[in-house]
């Protein structure tokens, strides 16, 4: 007679409520408490998750391993190409098992949901408990409506709804680690290694994770004027732990709201922040079609996109003859992670300069982040394009030379990622001359932008 916890994108022990319930129950009847992972690459490979994202996951549950071990729960990674033959493997290993209780938390993308629906059905045939608790969001999409019982399209009246039912219900404290259910055990599971050939420093792990939200609480009140700026170390650098769940939203949450400068702009820059992750959750919820690569608003979908293959991949290597953009993607493929205010330009620049449909680079993003979100890259992607809910007019269009200027004045960040122009001055850094690139063997740019950006404008028009 076996307790069961799930664990998917949540990988952490501390304010983990699936993981907290069942070492209760435990406790009171006595039965062991065991844990396991669906290690499924062929799922992953068909929602574009690279070798990044992989890592990610095998960094957290190496640690989340030896945690369990502590508690005296076994940790078991299955293997299993997709989900529904994972869920298979996992009925399988209930029934070896003896287990009479599986917890979880819900997940909302239409391949999750249909996955945890042939779960329940397992367990309702076979008589084992199903546990199901909120994890992903603070605030159910079920309770999010308008006055008129509508779902929400625009960012603002949603987040000052979210903030109002956050204040009625009162904070809740992150809960802590669960008591140990038995004696510490050796680690008992085999976490598969992943060969991904980049470097990071970002925090992926539990552990480094909250390190890293301590230290991102002396920085926050200064978010607000740091975050667009690609050169200065001004974020969170917690999207990849928020992504695999080394760190929970309540946690950031329960940061910010009781920080001593809590009602400054930078705190209150960041909650807005976190309660855009959870928009993006709530629109995959209501709107199961974006899981799929619709558009939002289909409208501007007619757009007539390029099917230009060399110009898709001399942008995915980061050769378009624009620095900040290039730059942005050197980051991307190098390092696994692109700072938001150039994934912004970036975006824009393939969607409404290059022409090419936004899906292809919001595939192409998820095959090389780190921090890959479906719901958070999606919307992204789609505010870009002006597909999107609460999405950017189709005639706003950056300028790449503009906003290299204004966010990275000095040229920090393009010289980081693009040695050949670190010695360039600060103007040139930013678009250098015929001559300059000549000299320094940097490419010509694909495109003129006043050029692009009109017949972009018409196409749009003529819609």
């Amino acid at each position: 007679m076996t307790h069961l916890v799930w664990f998917r994108n949540d990988c952490r022990i501390l304010d983990h409520a699936a993981l907290t319930e069942a070492c209760k129950r435990a406790s009171r009847n006595g039965r062991p408490v065991k844990a396991v992972f669906l290690w499924t690459p062929g799922q992953w490979e068909r929602h574009d998750y690279g070798l990044a994202r992989q890592y990610s996951w095998s960094r957290a549950l190496d640690e989340l391993n030896s945690q369990l071990a502590r508690l005296g729960i076994e940790l078991s990674i299955l293997h299993a190409d997709t989900w529904l033959e994972g869920v298979e493997t996992l009925a399988a290993f209930a029934r070896e098992n003896s287990v009479t209780d599986v917890y979880f938390h819900r997940e909302f993308g239409w391949d999750e949901v249909r996955r945890d629906q042939t779960l329940l059905e397992y367990t309702s045939r076979s008589g084992i408990g199903h546990h199901v608790f909120e994890d992903r969001v603070i605030q159910t999409p079920e309770h999010l409506l308008t006055g008129q019982q509508d779902v929400y399209r625009v960012f603002t009246p949603f987040k000052k709804r979210w903030l109002s039912l956050y204040q009625e219900a009162g904070m809740k404290a992150p809960l802590p680690a669960p008591q140990p259910v038995a004696d510490a055990i050796m680690p008992t599971a085999t976490v598969p290694d992943v060969d991904w050939d980049g470097d990071t420093d970002m925090p992926l792990t539990e552990h480094s994770a909250l390190e890293q939200l301590d230290r991102f609480v002396n920085a926050m009140p200064r978010y607000r004027d740091q975050r667009d700026q690609p050169g200065t170390d001004g974020t969170s650098r917690l999207s990849a732990a928020l992504a695999n769940g080394a760190v929970s939203l309540r946690q950031c949450f329960q940061a910010a709201f009781t920080h001593p400068q809590a009602s400054s702009d930078g705190v209150q820059t960041w909650v807005s922040e976190l309660i855009w992750r959870e928009f993006y959750l709530y629109l995959l919820y209501w709107r199961p079609e974006l899981a799929k690569h619709q558009p939002f608003y289909p409208r501007w979908d007619a757009f007539p996109w390029s099917g230009d293959r060399d110009t898709l991949k001399h942008w995915q290597q980061g050769k378009t003859g624009v620095p900040i953009v290039d730059a942005g993607m050197r980051q991307l493929s190098e390092s696994g992670w692109m700072h938001n205010r150039v994934r912004m330009i970036t975006a824009m620049y393939l969607v409404k300069l290059l022409q090419i449909d936004w899906r292809e680079g919001e595939r192409w993003f998820a095959r090389q982040l780190l921090d890959i979100d479906f719901a958070s890259n999606n919307g992204g992607w789609q505010w870009c394009a002006s597909t999107g809910v609460d999405a950017a007019p189709y005639f706003r269009i950056f300028n790449p030379y503009t906003q290299s200027e204004r966010f990275d004045p000095n040229g920090h960040y393009i010289r980081r990622w693009l040695p050949e122009l670190s010695g360039l001055d600060v103007r040139s850094i930013h678009n250098p001359s015929d001559a300059q690139r000549r000299t320094l063997g940097y490419t010509p740019t694909l495109v003129d932008y006043k050029t692009a950006r009109a017949d972009t404008l018409a196409r749009f028009k003529q819609l």
